[in-house]
């Protein structure tokens, strides 16, 4: 019989810690990390009346950008910069009900009552949900109106 040794044990404690967040319905630290959700109940709570607002309230992980006017510029990720730097590897993709936002004045116009949750991923998970394009996270902003269908 093989003894187990300082790797095996590692490798074992590591396997019974993801089977105890698989069993008990809690995600590992890291998908926490890179998954938040901004949740109906924590929109409710909030002041904010619109979904740019809220985003710029909620997701710490990004700066907002306006023109003089009030009107959404930019969205960018709070991450270092990058040795490569490609157009838009700094900004995020952003879902309304799956449909990709080009336009973020769309933001300005969409009520906190329409919106069921936002989840926000970092580029890690995002770049496996959403592909290349997404490698500065994603915004995926449900609507009550896409979940009653």
């Amino acid at each position: 019989m093989r003894q187990a040794g300082p790797v095996s044990f590692t490798r074992l404690v590591v396997t019974a810690a993801l089977a105890a967040c698989v069993t008990s319905g809690v995600p590992p630290a890291e998908s926490r990390v890179n998954r938040e959700v901004i949740t109906s109940d924590d929109i409710a709570r909030s002041a904010y009346t619109n979904a740019w607002d809220l985003l710029r309230g909620k997701a710490r992980r990004y700066d907002f950008s306006e023109d003089v006017s009030g009107r959404p510029r930019a969205i960018r990720t709070r991450r270092g910069r990058s040795t490569i730097n490609m157009a838009g590897s700094d900004t995020p993709m952003i879902l309304v009900d799956g449909a990709r936002l080009i336009d973020l004045t769309t933001l300005r116009d969409l009520p906190c009552n329409a919106i069921e949750s936002v989840e926000l991923l970092s580029g890690i998970k995002g770049t496996a949900s959403q592909g290349t394009n997404s490698a500065a996270g994603v915004i995926y902003i449900h609507t009550w109106e896409a979940s009653e269908r």
